[in-house]
This record gives structure tokens, sequence and C-alpha cells, in this order.
């Protein structure tokens, strides 16, 4: 496949060969995503009332299962992205899913806490290793012209089809019907196997299907570029994994925090944080379409990570005004104006730090990358609700503003890391040229 063929493939012109099967592979991968993506909103919207109101497990222990399983999510990304360096990518990631979907249908079945826990365990054990792996997958098989704007696409289908599961997994939980829960979580586990087929399709369709099926054996060892540093040795590039798990704290202020500040702090509906994240579910879809169609993202870096954190913090500082107000109307508008900023900038950061990884990471231990790079966000997922409830909720307007100083300056830290690592590869592939 010639340089810009995806790219022209995607923005749905050419006629050749290679522009039709560009067009069926990205086509196979959103419709998977979207059947996937589906299937996670409905498991998302209904496990954990259905576990309590419904199974009869006690709250705190649930959630307690559910805290175990993320820390556990933190560890597995890197080893199994090292498992796909070396096996083979669409090998250990068909594999992923279809233990994520043969452990949601054992889950729909759980009637007891320890099956409850240890499927908990299992599933966001795996939760964790399949997003990295698609990312490394659509990296592959795409050319660099068109993997933003694909992976664009895939984060609006993602949001949009988990948003729709979410909303009929409520209406399942409201009707009181044990029986149609059940049949929504195994649905979300038979939409793992649709995916795996996908991504098997995927992958036995690749330009370069034996480098994307098994990397380390697709040529001899003396055609193989060096496999670069093991992840855990490239300082500079944890530093980038920390930045981004600092950056990737919106995740928290949305879902987390500003529900408990607008509802206790304010005294608000509790109806406000429903329609938010409704705002910022249809605007992520909107903006995730408009950014895959401008070309400057195909360059997204460092530069783009400052504009996500001045917008991030932005957010902040509005919602800092707001706790200062007393005026319930003023305070919505402000709320609105806050997540419409909070989204802008988590969209900008997504794009941005996606491409600046991929562009870092060493084409021979890119799982292994990748999966270091999304433990930023598993980790913030660990420490992110208490340090947004115990810290920035009961210091008011002052919270606010430290937790945008804290995003605005892991925007900094990533911006100047990225541009040191650019640097360093730079040097490296000019020593080993002169080299040769």
């Amino acid at each position: 496949m010639t340089p810009g063929v995806a790219a022209t493939a995607l923005r749905g012109r050419g006629s050749g060969p290679g522009d039709r099967a560009d067009r069926a592979r990205a086509g196979q991968l959103l419709l998977g995503t979207g059947i996937d993506s589906l299937g996670s909103g409905l498991s998302a919207g209904a496990a954990m009332l259905y576990f309590v109101t419904m199974v009869g497990l006690a709250p705190g222990a649930v959630t307690l299962a559910m805290s175990a399983g993320a820390v556990l999510g933190i560890l597995t990304p890197v080893p199994v992205g090292r498992l796909a360096d070396r096996y083979g990518l669409v090998r250990v990631y068909v594999g992923a899913l279809v233990l994520r979907g043969v452990g949601v249908l054992c889950y729909a079945t759980a009637t007891s806490y320890p099956a409850f826990f240890a499927f908990t365990l299992w599933l966001m054990a795996l939760e964790t290793t399949t997003f990295p792996l698609q990312q490394s997958l659509l990296g592959a098989v795409f050319e660099e012209g068109a993997r933003v704007r694909l992976m664009t696409r895939v984060r609006a289908v993602r949001s949009a089809a988990f948003g729709v599961g979410a909303v009929v997994a409520g209406l399942a939980l409201a009707s009181g019907s044990r029986s149609l829960v059940v049949a929504l979580l195994m649905v979300n586990g038979a939409s793992f196997l649709v995916l795996a087929w996908t991504v098997l399709l995927i992958g036995r369709a690749a330009p370069d299907a034996g480098a994307v099926a098994g990397s380390r054996t697709a040529a001899p060892d003396a055609e193989r570029p060096a496999p670069g540093r093991p992840v855990l040795k490239d300082l500079r590039f944890l530093g980038l994994c920390l930045s981004n798990g600092l950056l990737s704290l919106h995740e928290t202020v949305l879902l987390v925090l500003m529900p408990l500040w607008l509802v206790v702090e304010l005294g608000l509906s509790p109806a406000l944080p429903g329609l938010l994240t409704a705002l910022y579910t249809g605007l992520t879809v909107v903006l995730q379409l408009v950014l895959g169609r401008l070309r400057w993202t195909e360059a997204a870096t460092g530069g783009t990570l400052l504009v996500s954190g001045a917008f991030l913090a932005a957010a902040c500082l509005v919602c800092a005004v707001a706790d200062g107000l007393t005026a319930a109307a003023w305070q919505v508008v402000l709320c609105v104006l806050a997540v419409v900023l909070l989204t802008v900038g988590e969209n900008l950061q997504m794009v941005a730090a996606w491409q600046t990884v991929f562009d870092l990471a060493p084409p021979e231990r890119r799982g292994e990358y990748m999966g270091a790079f999304n433990t930023g966000s598993g980790v913030q997922s660990v420490i992110g609700p208490t340090l947004t409830h115990r810290v920035v909720l009961p210091l008011g307007p002052a919270g606010w503003l430290l937790l945008a100083g804290l995003l605005g300056g892991a925007a900094i830290a990533f911006g100047s890391l990225a541009k040191g690592a650019q640097a360093s590869r730079t040097a490296r592939s000019e020593d080993q040229g002169a080299n040769v």
C-alpha cells in the first residue's frame, strides 16, 4: 500500500483496489467498535446496580471488588503489550477479546460474592489491555495520514454507541426485570466476540498481514529493526505516561467531582449531572468528527497538548467562579460552559497524546509502549476520585484553582518531555545511520 492510500480512502475518494480495501477495513473496524461499545454501555449502565439491587450484594463489597480490579488493571497492559509484540498483535488482541466475552457471559450468571469478585478481577484486568491493542492495530494497519482521522471516528462511534447502551440499560433497570438485565449483560459478552471476529478479518486482510499477525516472526533477524529499550527503562517516556495520567483527571472531574459538587456543594438539581453528561457525550461525537476532518491533527503533538491543557485549566477556573456565586441560574450557565471547555480539552488531548506516543514508541515494542502509556489513565482512575473528593472538593474555589494548576502543569510537562523524546530519537536514528 503506497503512502496516502489509506488517507484517501478514509476521505471517501479514490476507486482503486487499495482504496476499496482500506475503506472496507475502516468500515469493519467502526462496525465492530460500535457493537462492542453498545454492549459496554449496556454493562456499565446496569452491572453495579444489578448486583446491588437484584442479586443482593452489599454496595461496599461491590465497590471493593471494583477497586481491586482497577488496581489489577494498572498492572496488565505492559505484559500483554509485550505478548503482542512477541507473538502477534492480532493473535493477542483476539485472545483478550474472547476472554472478555467469556468473562462477561460468566459474570452475568454470578449469584455469589466470590464468583462476582473473581469475574470482576478477570474483566477489569482485561479491560485495560484491549484499548491500547486497538490503538496499536489501527496504527499498524493504516497509513500515517489516516490514523488520526480513523481514531477520531472510532472515538465518535464509541461515544455514541456507549451512550445508547447506557440509556437502554437504564430502561431495563427501571423495568425491574432481572432476566432482561441478564440478557443485556450477555449481549455485552457476545459483542466482544463480534469485535474479535472483526479484528481477525482486519488482520488477515492487512497489507502486511504477516507483521500484524506476528511482529517478531514476520521477518528474518537481520531485517528487523533494533527493538529499542524496554519501556520501564525509558524514564522520559514514563514521564509522558505520568503527565498523561494527570491530564486524564478530566474523566474523574466529569464523572465524580462535578456531580458531587453540583448536588452536594451547590445544591443544584440531581438531574443536572445527567444532562451535562449527555451534553458531553453529544459534543464529543461532534468534535471527533470535526477533528477527523482537520489536516493539522495528522501532526498533532506537544503543542496541541498545551492547547488542550489550557482548555482543561480554563474549565476549572470557570468552576471556581461558579463556586463563589449564589445565583443558581448563573451557576448552571457557568457549569455548562465548563463542560464545553472540558470536552474540547479532552478531545484535543486524546488526539495529540495518541499521535505523539505512536510516533515515539519503538516499532518492535509498540504494544509494550502503548500498554504503558494507557496505565496513566488506570492510575488516574484509582487515585483520581480520592484526590478530587478529599482534596479539591473541601477547598471550594481554591480546590478548583489547584486542579487548574495541576492540569496546566501536566500539559506543559507533556509538551516538554515529548519534545525531548523526539529530539533524542532523531539523534539516535542519525547515529545509527552514520554507523551503517
